[in-house]
């Protein structure tokens, strides 16, 4: 007999350094001066299920730096970036502007996916209990994988698919003004007309 696990891509989680975790904290715990991000993220009353604010440029620039190092290993260790095939010839990967993620204990992000090739999170303040969901299809029914989370888990990074469903449920406070801070982003093919103007 034998027992055949078919094939499936994933994610990395990895963790950033010290200064840029306390530089993007700090940013992030006063970011409701920086410009608010809509998004189609909506209660059923139309609300946003929870606020957005855009990176300042100059964290925009550190992310990237610290970042993009980790296409290259996600293409060597998963399958997926070589398996799309929609250009006739390989394209540059460019960052898309970052974004903070405000929550309160009712707030959540609804199943969505990303723009992009690759898509990021990453984890600045966390409540004591928290979950990060992942949704996809299996064989026969659809699977989910949950990544429980605690503050202990602050400072770390996944990187994954963007077109992987993902969710983050409500969390559990006895204080309503307790907030969870995330920055998520994006990794695209950059355009023939942005390559051609830059």
């Amino acid at each position: 007999m034998e027992l055949i696990q078919l094939p499936n891509d994933g994610y990395i989680r990895s963790s950033l350094p010290k200064e840029l975790f306390d530089t993007l904290l700090t940013e992030g715990l006063g970011c409701y001066n920086n410009q608010r991000r809509i998004t189609a993220l909506k209660r059923p009353d139309g609300t946003e299920t929870c606020p957005h604010y855009t990176v300042s440029d100059k964290n925009y620039d550190r992310l990237k730096d610290f970042i993009f190092p980790y296409v290259d290993r996600y293409m060597k260790n998963f399958t997926y970036v070589q398996s799309i095939k929609c250009l006739s010839s390989n394209s540059p990967f460019i960052f898309d502007k970052p974004w903070y993620n405000i929550q309160k204990p009712n707030d959540y992000l609804p199943v969505h996916t990303h723009d992009g090739v690759l898509s990021y999170t990453i984890w600045l303040k966390l409540p004591l209990s928290s979950e990060f969901i992942f949704y996809y299809s299996g064989i026969v029914s659809q699977r989910d994988y949950t990544i429980r989370l605690t503050p202990k888990d602050v400072g770390d990074i996944i990187i994954f698919p963007s077109t992987l469903n993902h969710a983050v449920h409500p969390f559990p406070s006895n204080d309503p003004d307790e907030i969870r801070i995330s920055i998520s982003g994006n990794i695209s093919l950059q355009g023939v007309n942005d390559y051609i103007s830059k």
